[in-house]
């Protein structure tokens, strides 16, 4: 077959089995190894010249076979480009970062602008995480009643909260008042059940659970402190999660000064900071420095 003549979906098939080959050849992996055994190698040979697809459940045999992970072929056929999420996400630390507040409300208009033609929900909620980006950049930011309400309705309809939704929690976080975060996040806690385990996943329930604990520590609510704190500890970090775990030392001691033993919880603010500094995290020991100062005055 003349690869000019490929119409949309036999020119993608042909692009996943030749990236397959590719894969499996790296690793000189025979075509009957590949398969394990359990189809047929000349359907696989077939998938990989681009004249045949397979199922779903036969590419993540090979796959497996092969030693490749799903998103990493994923992220092969996709051509090396990241998701539209990712793209949006990149656009917005690069404003941030240069505190651009024209390009953030422009970014935030576009977005609502599309949501009112095309009543796609991705528009909304992209629209939603910018103002959480803006919040960063001018605390007066606050997400609208409609736009509140719209994310009440999604998150709590959705049954199994993945990567997405994990994601997108975490970055509206700043917008959202502690009660309804709390509720957020004891929804959150009953829904990822089934791929709270995947890493990426466990990194953002953790940043979630303590963003929960640092907002019940600015206002001073202990009991929901507790709380967040326990669900840390139940679901403590990992060894390799080393960012996550100073992060942790940090919010605990502010928690241990606001229950009243102040030298502790001083002492581990520091030797937060101190280690910050001595990894070579000098912005985030910086923020957390001007955090700890601006935050001891408030209790004063």
């Amino acid at each position: 077959m003349n690869q000019y003549h490929f119409s949309v979906k036999e020119r993608h098939m042909y692009y996943m089995g030749e990236i397959f080959r590719e894969l499996r050849t790296g690793r000189h992996i025979s075509l009957k190894a590949a398969t394990g055994e359990e189809f047929s190698y000349s359907m696989l040979s077939k998938f990989e010249n681009g004249t045949s697809d397979i199922s779903a459940s036969k590419l993540l045999i090979g796959l497996e076979n092969i030693r490749t992970e799903l998103e990493e072929f994923v992220y092969l056929v996709r051509g090396f480009q990241p998701t539209s999420y990712t793209l949006l996400k990149n656009k917005l630390w690069q404003a941030q970062e240069k505190k651009d507040m024209n390009t953030l409300w422009e970014m935030y208009h576009n977005e609502m602008i599309q949501y009112q033609s095309e009543q796609e929900e991705k528009y909304i909620l992209n629209a939603i995480v910018i103002k959480g980006h803006m919040f960063f950049l001018d605390e007066t930011i606050q997400a609208t009643e409609i736009e509140l309400n719209f994310l009440y309705d999604y998150l709590f309809s959705v049954e199994i909260w993945g990567e997405y939704e994990l994601h997108l929690f975490s970055d509206i976080a700043a917008l959202l008042p502690l009660d309804l975060y709390f509720r957020y996040v004891r929804e959150m806690l009953q829904k990822v059940d089934y791929l709270g385990d995947l890493q990426k996943n466990k990194n953002y329930i953790y940043t979630i659970l303590l963003n929960g604990l640092f907002k019940s520590i600015a206002e001073k609510s202990l009991t929901k402190a507790a709380y967040f704190d326990k669900k840390i500890k139940e679901k403590f970090f990992d060894e390799n999660d080393a960012y996550l775990r100073i992060v942790y030392l940090f919010a605990d001691g502010q928690h241990d000064y606001i229950l009243g033993k102040r030298d502790g919880g001083l002492t581990k603010m520091k030797n937060a900071i101190s280690t910050l500094e001595i990894i070579g995290c000098k912005q985030s020991a910086d923020y957390y420095s001007k955090n700890m100062s601006d935050w001891l005055k408030e209790c004063e």
